[in-house]
């Protein structure tokens, strides 16, 4: 008989800090009294009785030191006791105290307080004293349709309620009521405590739930009990448990009310145990056993029989084996089925396989309702799909599911362990049906989730290219694919994404911009690099004359380059000074022009050019110099010297 013990059980927080000031008051030898049971646990109340501290009302104490038990009090109720002269200890649970702070502040603010709970447990009291007059208790449905007030309403809820019976009571009150406020204020460990219990009862036959009958959080833990299934118990001492509850039990689950010390629990545990070694041994009962001998004809277990019992070879495993040393190893903890107490020749006769095929389907049951995952390793390929070992069964993985991608060759993957999800089972049918590609799927979302904690605008991260598209090409960056759009790939223009990129190819791109509610990450491959335009007004001046290839033709004018990453426009007025009706009359792409520069917008990443008054300036500079060229002709021609005016005359005086 298998026991398990529920991950969350037993003292909360706020009854550990309640017990622990009380035992420091014992310890200081001080007189001390509880206003009512410290808890609700009989046992634990009575206990503190035989050291001298009392459960008392207020009326029956006049002085000493006075504990608040962990449900709180109204603010009267302390203040009376403040002036009565007694050291009051306040040991109410802090989530209780955040209640009252709730319920108070929506009271004083005017609004009517509804509180979700039982109207006559201590808690619930508490808290409606910290409220007005306008304060309503609505415990469970029936309540809620009969309540109505005009007034705006506020609504808190007691700490040990139940998630089901809180929504239940909200979907009935959401429809009538103006609801200014919800404040779900159950305790962390209440809710804790029931998911834990929970979880337990689904996995067993029997469950055991400890603590005192008069607990409130400890009544609400039987009930999610029972709803999950289970056959419950609710008991405060080992000493209420009886054998015959769990004779036809394989699994017993227990869990402990929030009052409930450890040690009953360690008791009921205790007890359980020795019901379980007790237990007679039967055919068709699973025990556990330890592997003493194994020879090539059987395995002998110790079962704690009065025989070692036998395992022959046909009884050993449900996967085939070439020798029994291969499935156990002497020393080994195994189950086993008990087929016969006494065989023919006196023998106790067991059977690992059976025992692994009834624990096998309990562990893919559980696997297949919490949608878990499970080991499985390929034995064999056969048509249509691929034969695995899970957990001591056979399954089936169509070949539809045995990847993300279609495999040719199913058969490479025979030897290999694969994790899996569980899509179909039928125990009568003997079926079980699993895909390794819904675990991919899986993984691939937890990775895409992942990405959004680790992934910030303007990280440089490594990617690597898994599509290539017209305006782009996805990129995977840890098991989300980011968009690197064109735009984005170069300060050069390109006309397709596979200019400068391929496939797989490996790269480090920059993160733009991560939008969550809308799923999408943009990459950028050129912020990575200097944009050319941050030094464009250095380069080029308004008037100056550039030569540049024509990259884009458009209706509008024509994109010219003037360097890598660095276009400028000219407007179809400005390509000549006749008319033109559109760029491709006179221009085409590839073409090398000069263009004036007219304007430059580094800001908007804009330059104006014009063809026009670049042949205008280059005509005026030609004419400027033929003129020159002519003037400087008619003074080599005509060129006039003193001796060429006087030079007659001197010559007619040197005759004389």
């Amino acid at each position: 008989m298998q026991i398990i013990l529920a991950e969350h059980a037993g003292f909360c927080f706020g009854v550990k800090n309640a017990i622990k000031l009380l035992d420091d008051l014992i310890k200081e030898g001080e007189k001390t009294y509880t206003l009512g049971p410290i808890v609700h646990n009989r046992q634990v109340v009575e206990s503190y009785e035989k050291q001298g501290i009392k459960a008392v009302e207020l009326d029956d104490v006049k002085e000493g030191n006075l504990v608040i038990r962990t449900h709180g009090v109204p603010p009267d109720v302390i203040n009376q006791a403040r002036q009565k002269g007694l050291n009051v200890v306040d040991a109410t649970c802090p989530f209780v105290k955040r209640v009252h702070k709730l319920a108070k502040d929506l009271s004083d603010k005017g609004y009517f307080v509804v509180i979700i709970g039982d109207p006559n447990h201590p808690e619930v009291k508490g808290i409606k004293g910290w409220c007005g007059e306008d304060a309503a208790v609505i415990e469970n449905e029936e309540d809620a349709r009969k309540f109505y007030t005009d007034k705006k309403v506020g609504v808190v809820v007691q700490t040990t309620q139940t998630e089901e019976n809180v929504s239940k009571i909200m979907g009935i009150l959401k429809e009538k009521l103006d609801l200014a406020f919800f404040y779900n204020t159950r305790c962390n460990a209440t809710q804790q405590r029931q998911e834990a219990a929970k979880k337990v009862a689904e996995m067993v036959d029997v469950m055991l739930v400890v603590g005192g009958k008069n607990s409130s959080n400890t009544k609400k833990l039987a009930q999610v009990c029972k709803d999950a299934g289970a056959k419950v118990y609710h008991i405060e001492t080992a000493d209420e448990i009886k054998s015959e509850w769990f004779s036809k039990a394989e699994r017993v689950g227990i869990t402990a009310g929030a009052s409930t010390p450890d040690w009953i629990i360690k008791e009921v545990v205790a007890k359980m145990e020795q019901i379980s070694k007790k237990s007679d041994f039967a055919e068709g009962q699973i025990v556990e056993g330890v592997v003493e001998k194994v020879t090539d004809k059987e395995v002998l277990v110790n079962v704690g029989y009065k025989s070692d019992g036998i395992i022959p070879l046909k009884e050993l495993s449900y996967v085939p084996f070439a020798s029994p040393s291969e499935v156990v190893k002497v020393g080994e903890k195994i189950k086993v089925m008990i087929l016969k107490l006494e065989d023919k020749n006196g023998n106790l006769i067991l059977s690992k396989k059976r025992a692994d095929i009834i624990e096998g389907w309990r562990k893919l049951e559980e696997i297949y309702r919490e949608n878990g995952t499970v080991k499985g390793k390929v034995v064999e390929n056969i048509k249509g799909g691929l034969l695995v070992n899970v957990e001591g069964l056979r399954g089936f993985v169509p070949a539809s599911h045995a990847d993300l991608k279609h495999i040719e060759d199913l058969a490479s993957l025979v030897g290999k362990e694969l994790n899996l999800k569980i899509l179909e089972m039928d125990k009568d049918k003997k079926r079980i049906v699993l895909s390794h590609k819904l675990f991919l799927e899986e993984e691939i979302e937890r990775a895409k989730e992942k990405i959004w904690e680790k992934v910030k605008e303007g990280q440089v991260i490594k990617g690597v290219v898994k599509k290539i598209t017209d305006f782009g090409a996805f990129v995977d960056i840890g098991g989300f694919d980011g968009l690197l759009h064109i735009s984005d790939m170069s300060w050069c223009r390109i006309n397709h994404p596979s200019e400068i990129l391929s496939e797989n190819q490996e790269l480090n791109v920059k993160v733009l911009k991560v939008d969550k509610e809308q799923k999408r990450i943009s990459l950028g491959l050129k912020q990575l690099s200097p944009s050319p335009w941050q030094e464009v007004d250095k380069k080029y001046k308004v008037g100056q004359i550039i030569e540049g290839k024509i990259v884009k033709l458009t209706n509008f004018g024509a994109f010219v380059e003037l360097e890598p990453g660095i276009e400028g426009l000219v407007h179809v007025s400005q390509i000549s000074d006749k008319r033109v009706a559109t760029p491709k009359e006179v221009l085409k792409e590839g073409q090398t022009v000069k263009a004036k520069i007219l304007n430059i917008d580094a800001k908007e990443k804009k330059i104006s050019l014009s063809i026009k008054q670049a042949l205008e300036e280059e005509r005026t500079v030609k004419k400027d110099t033929k003129k020159e060229e002519k003037i400087y002709e008619t003074k080599d021609d005509f060129k006039v010297t003193i001796g060429d005016v006087v030079g007659d005359i001197l010559k007619e005086q040197f005759k004389k």
